[in-house]
């Protein structure tokens, strides 16, 4: 599969949130022939996370990005504070609180970074049931839960730092 790739900026209202996060998952099925409705559910809810963790914690106009490369489709969403976000615990009746974890439960592994207009925060989503067949081998039967890409959770190393680095260079 092709290394296929979009970025735009967005304003930091509702309404840009609501857009941008169907924009991505257009993207995404334009890129390929399959049409994975799992995984555009995930990835329009991760990105509708991440948009709104800009548009409350942030505001301004934010940049977005998707990258399907590798096996995996990484978004990620460029906003103006350097603050990078932190995990709450929310209780029961609470509104707000749970977007990283939900983020976290969604996703291989996410993280965020500050670049020099801000910061960056990114999910990376397995993308196997895109790929070529021939490709995507690691699939087990139904009963088993899935493939062992999405069962995995994956730790950022140094080297992977590099790696996304070179996926999204810093602005």
């Amino acid at each position: 599969m092709p290394h296929s790739q979009i970025r735009f900026t967005v304003e930091a209202t509702a309404a840009a949130v609501h857009s941008a996060r169907h924009r991505v998952s257009r993207a995404v099925r334009s890129w390929t022939a399959s049409s994975d409705d799992e995984l555009s559910f995930r990835l329009e809810l991760v990105a509708s996370e991440l948009l709104t963790n800009g548009l409350e914690h942030a505001g301004g106009p934010m940049l977005v990005e998707v990258v399907l490369d590798a096996g995996l489709l990484v978004i990620a969403v460029h906003d103006g504070s350097s603050t990078k976000p932190q995990p709450c615990d929310a209780d029961v009746d609470d509104e707000r609180g749970r977007g990283l974890a939900l983020i976290e439960a969604l996703c291989l592994f996410q993280g965020s970074d500050r670049t020099t207009a801000g910061k960056r925060c990114w999910a990376a989503l397995p993308a196997a049931s895109l790929l070529r067949p021939e490709v995507s081998e690691l699939r087990h039967d139904a009963q088993d839960g899935g493939t062992e890409v999405d069962q995995a959770r994956w730790s950022v190393t140094p080297a992977g730092e590099k790696l996304l680095s070179s996926i999204f260079p810093s602005i």
